[in-house]
């Protein structure tokens, strides 16, 4: 059986810093584009990050170290929240593969851009260069862990896994990249020649078949819980707090898991001195509520009047109007962007560091 693996040879382990660059990149690219396109449902998962460990898949590493194919974490993505579902769906299958292939092509240039500068200052040919970066023989592999070890590391392997990457998503197999792109892109090209469904007169149904009429039912009570959720807020702004309970009851009467309407029912609540209902309406977010903003949200406030004392009368109806006068708006959930440029800022000053020394060894090595 080992005739048809690929030799081992303990350089192999070598891609793995490209591996978790490579990773990084691909997920990273879905995980944008599905948010930009309206599944914010990826910064409750927490995908838009720069953290490799977030988008690593152990068994999918393990694979591409000992057999050259592998994946990462699969991204799951929520057509419901996309405007265009399949031709969306198809947009975020393709954005992987593609931020692979741009870092594979940075990385190149930047692999060449290091050999042009060690040749020039240190006065070796490029075959010598060449032959350190890309030994083309396994007597030519570094036998330790050495500064060609890391040279190879850093540059070539890390454009090599980007690459490969690239390949083995874009396969059409199921769980790739490849597979979703396709498979979104029929169910696209089928809806578009679909023809549009017409009313007939006389009939007290729909044409639309059964799958269709139930994501039309799903949108429409979408729509509503958000209309009324909307109507609710203006009314709460106001201080009109009995209408803004009502508002959002019919919002949550349309879409049990809309926790913001839970939200801002407990806060009106407590405008009005209503402590009961309010850590009511809250322990109703934290059980009904799809998204993890909404939870987090309810938490703080079931803390915050936790904090209220029950026995000084005056002091608590102060607080707690205090506390629900205003509704919470900020109910879409966002990235850190902070800790992004951050992360990146940091990112880019270790790499300008470890690069810089990699050439000043190379140099020394070669001169």
């Amino acid at each position: 059986m080992d005739s048809f693996l690929p030799p081992f040879h303990w350089t192999n382990l070598l891609i793995i810093p490209g591996l978790l660059m490579g990773y990084t990149v691909h997920e990273l690219g879905h995980a944008l584009v599905a948010y930009f396109l309206g599944d914010v449902s990826q910064v409750e998962q927490r995908r838009i990050s720069l953290n490799p460990f977030r988008h690593l898949s152990w068994l999918g590493t393990a694979a591409f170290i000992f057999i050259g194919i592998g994946w990462a974490k699969p991204l799951r993505a929520n057509p419901e929240r996309f405007r265009r579902k399949y031709l969306d769906l198809f947009l975020v299958a393709l954005a992987g593969p593609a931020a692979s292939l741009t870092f594979c092509l940075f990385s190149f240039l930047l692999t060449l851009t290091i050999a042009a500068v060690i040749v020039y200052v240190s006065g070796a040919t490029t075959d010598q260069v060449f032959a350190l970066l890309f030994p083309i023989s396994t007597a030519a592999l570094p036998q330790t862990l050495d500064i060609q070890a890391w040279a190879m590391a850093l540059t070539v392997y890390v454009a090599s896994a980007s690459f490969w990457l690239t390949v083995t998503s874009l396969l059409p197999l199921p769980g790739m990249d490849g597979f979703a792109a396709i498979a979104s892109l029929v169910a696209y090209l089928r809806e578009r020649r679909k023809p549009a469904p017409r009313y007939q007169p006389g009939r007290g149904r729909s044409n639309l078949s059964p799958l269709t009429l139930d994501e039309a039912q799903k949108r429409r009570r979408n729509s509503v819980a958000q209309i009324h959720f909307n109507v609710g807020v203006e009314y709460h702004q106001n201080r009109e707090y009995d209408d803004a309970i009502a508002r959002y009851r019919q919002a949550i009467a349309s879409d049990q898991h809309f926790g913001p309407a839970y939200v801002n029912m407990a806060l009106a609540y407590l405008a009005k001195g209503r402590r009961k209902e309010a850590i009511q309406a809250l322990r109703g977010a934290i059980q009904f509520a799809d998204d993890r903003k909404t939870e987090t949200e309810a938490w703080q406030l079931l803390h915050q009047v936790s904090e209220v004392s029950p026995f000084n009368r005056p002091v608590e109806q102060e607080k707690m109007t205090s506390i629900g006068s205003t509704p919470w708006t900020d109910v879409t959930p966002r990235p850190n962007w902070l800790a992004l440029a951050l992360g990146g800022t940091a990112y880019l000053l270790a790499g300008i560091f470890v690069y810089t020394n990699l050439v000043q060894d190379l140099i020394a090595l070669l001169s």
